[in-house]
């Protein structure tokens, strides 16, 4: 896997940056750990533009296939040194995009969940952040300046066998989705992705 970018994190967040087994540790009613992100456009310049989140569709060959998800995975405790490394790998696995701050935690929602392979069932709990990416500014080092790049233009490259389309949807896209009978898309279940997007949404707009 390539090299994760150095990232940022929000000083309220730091309790995330310890290591992963560590963390694990002083929680001990759960078994195993996943992770969401969330990644926004806004240009601020634009007053007339909606904030966008990056929104993944799962490959039809894949578990929950077609639904609809930010990237994120399982933490690997043997690769990922803590939780929020496990939160940039995931990121870049799916997406592509390096993850360049922490900006906010979304949620934090637990489940069990029976495995095929032996029958056990585990405690997951799944923690989803806002996050920023080092592909959304352009910095031009020959003048200083920093640059929004827009969301049609930012590089995102799917992992074919999980994911098989992407888009950048606006808040009313993502309330009708969840609506009966709307026909627009469907959420994965994992973590209560609908409402967690929602959550995001607004954390984004009080910043």
């Amino acid at each position: 896997m390539a090299a994760l970018s150095p990232y940022t994190v929000a000083p309220h967040l730091e309790y995330f940056n310890i290591p992963i087994k560590e963390f694990a540790a002083a929680r001990p009613e759960f078994d195993s750990y996943a992770t969401g992100a969330y990644v926004f456009f806004h240009d601020a310049s634009n007053t007339g533009s909606a904030p966008r989140i990056l929104l993944l569709q799962r490959a039809l060959t894949d578990s929950m296939p077609g639904m609809w998800e930010g990237p994120g995975g399982a933490c690997e405790p043997d690769e990922d040194k803590t939780i929020l490394d496990g939160v940039a790998r995931e990121v870049l696995e799916e997406s592509g995009l390096h993850v360049s701050r922490f900006v906010e935690l979304v949620s934090a929602v637990g489940w069990t969940h029976k495995r095929r392979r032996d029958g056990v069932t585990i405690r997951i709990v799944k923690y989803s952040f806002i996050v920023d990416v080092h592909e959304s500014v352009h910095h031009d080092t020959s003048t200083g300046t920093s640059l929004v790049v827009p969301y049609d233009e930012i590089p995102v490259r799917l992992e074919a066998s999980e994911h098989q389309a992407f888009g950048w949807a606006v808040e009313e896209e993502v309330r009708a989705s969840m609506q009966p009978n709307s026909g627009i898309c469907s959420f994965s279940t994992a973590g209560q992705q609908g409402t967690s997007i929602l959550t995001a949404f607004e954390l984004f707009a009080n910043q």
